[in-house]
């Protein structure tokens, strides 16, 4: 009995059972209250190690682009504390910006902001910025910039007899485009010093000069920067366009059909998804043919009569803002070889064009820079994305150490046709083929081949470094492959 009843109070076996964890504390501590610290588990410790090496890489990248922003800054300074005479403004350099494809122009801004625009304020130097929001607008900028003078030269070898006398202020009417015309003139002569009140009491200077003015090589005075491939794509046709083209347009019957079909920038970035949407509809309204209209259906169908009505209105007016602002070509790249240079309206101006009011040369004798944007999207593209995300520093250096070369004027080299034709070409790489042949379909102007006159051409100076002989564009070979298929 006593066997049996030991066996009952005996306590059950448990096998497989893990020991307690042995916990390595300070004793000190543990009399403190402290609790013991553990270690994490694996899976923990990996997830913590790859979020400190994420941090990590973010942190120390961007302190890299601070440090090499404040080396270039700090060589240009010294150009900023150099003594200036209150009668001379400062060198001024010509910013054109343009977005990249299929993305917004902010893209294009923040490297302006973060590593172009630090290295020309610590030196002291004025900047004229022209910002881009559809296609052909630096091309149009920088062709009336030189069709101004061709005019203002015009103007002065009229004879007063052969001017037209003015009309009365009864018969003046002005369009929305002469309004936007005046408004320009207006704020390009309008003295801030008429509405402060430094000059109160004291004489405004009236002979003031410009910094550039004080060294007869043009090649040293003010600068352009093209940020962005398409930027400088339009920068080079509009100089063809201002030096060899007419002054006034062309008769519509003589623009090529690729000019005709120049379009709105954003109408560019429909994708072949458009196609599709458009026989969706034509199934639609196919169907809804069959079907009885109601009293309720036709007071919808005026309402989206009335709805379409103001649409077109929009559209119209915004197609007008658009005519104001983006000229068609007045040339194409295959008269340039006929076209007479210098035009004969500014022959007399000599071998270096200058301009009326500031006596600076103009912009094809200054220094040149292009600045590719990158910009990667898609799906796809994540891995080099982040790769390039790692990478900021390396963009920073070549970037801030081209611009600082500029403000310096220093590296300047002849333009080499045709390897400078490929300047800032890698962009290209990043652009999304389905945006690059909407562009080639619809003759998009950054879609096409790029042409230099050899007359113009010698006029060029870049301070980018030399382009390599095996680079080429992508969207030429895509587009002979689409030719071949």
């Amino acid at each position: 009995m006593t066997d049996q009843v030991k066996e009952k109070t005996r306590a059950p076996v448990v096998k497989n059972v893990k020991p307690p964890k042995k916990i390595f504390t300070n004793p000190a501590f543990q009399a403190m209250g402290i609790p013991a610290m553990k270690l994490p588990s694996r899976n923990w410790t990996i997830f913590w190690l790859g979020v400190s090496a994420a941090i990590g890489g973010f942190a120390y990248d961007k302190y890299q682009q601070k440090q090499i922003i404040t080396k270039y800054t700090n060589i240009v300074k010294p150009l900023a504390e150099q003594k200036m005479d209150t009668k001379t403004v400062p060198r001024k350099i010509t910013v054109f910006i343009a977005p990249p494809p299929s993305d917004y122009l902010e893209t294009s801004l923040k490297i302006w902001r973060r590593y172009v625009k630090p290295v020309l304020y610590y030196a002291g130097l004025d900047y004229d910025v022209i910002e881009e929001d559809r296609q052909g607008v630096i091309r149009t900028e920088v062709a009336n910039r030189i069709r101004e003078l061709s005019k203002n030269a015009l103007k002065v070898n009229d004879t007063p007899e052969m001017a037209e006398k003015p009309k009365q202020k009864s018969e003046i009417e002005l369009t929305r485009a002469e309004e936007i015309e005046l408004g320009k003139q207006y704020k390009n002569n309008f003295d801030w010093r008429d509405a402060i009140g430094i000059f109160y009491k004291h004489d405004k200077p009236k002979d003031i000069a410009s910094e550039d003015l004080k060294s007869p090589n043009p090649l040293e005075t003010g600068g352009v920067i093209c940020l962005g491939r398409g930027a400088y794509k339009e920068y080079l046709a509009g100089l063809h366009e201002g030096l060899l083209g007419p002054i006034e347009p062309p008769a519509i019957e003589n623009i090529d059909e690729q000019e005709k079909s120049n379009s709105v920038y954003s109408q560019i970035e429909k994708t072949a998804t458009t196609d599709l949407h458009d026989e969706k509809i034509t199934v639609m309204e196919e169907q809804l043919e069959e079907v009885p209209i109601t009293v309720d259906e036709t007071t919808t169908e005026n309402k989206s009569e009335s709805n379409d009505n103001n649409a077109t209105e929009e559209e119209k007016r915004k197609d007008e803002e658009t005519n104001v602002k983006v000229l068609k070509p007045f040339i194409l790249p295959s008269e340039y070889e006929s076209s007479v240079f210098p035009p004969l309206e500014l022959q007399s101006k000599g071998d270096i064009i200058r301009d009326d009011k500031t006596s600076i040369p103009i912009l094809i004798h200054q220094p040149l820079l292009v600045i590719p944007v990158p910009n990667l999207i898609g799906f796809l593209a994540i891995p080099q994305r982040v790769y390039r995300f790692y990478r900021k520093r390396y963009m920073t250096e070549e970037i801030c150490s081209e611009v600082t070369q500029l403000v310096q004027r220093d590296s300047l080299r002849p333009f080499q046709t045709p390897n400078d034709l490929q300047l800032a070409v890698d962009e290209e790489h990043d652009w999304p083929n389905s945006w690059i042949k909407q562009g080639i379909k619809r003759k998009s102007e950054w879609t096409r081949d790029v042409v230099v006159d050899p007359r113009l051409g010698n006029l060029i100076h870049t301070c980018n470094k030399p382009v390599p002989d095996d680079v080429t564009s992508p969207i030429s070979l895509l587009d002979a492959s689409s030719g071949e298929n």
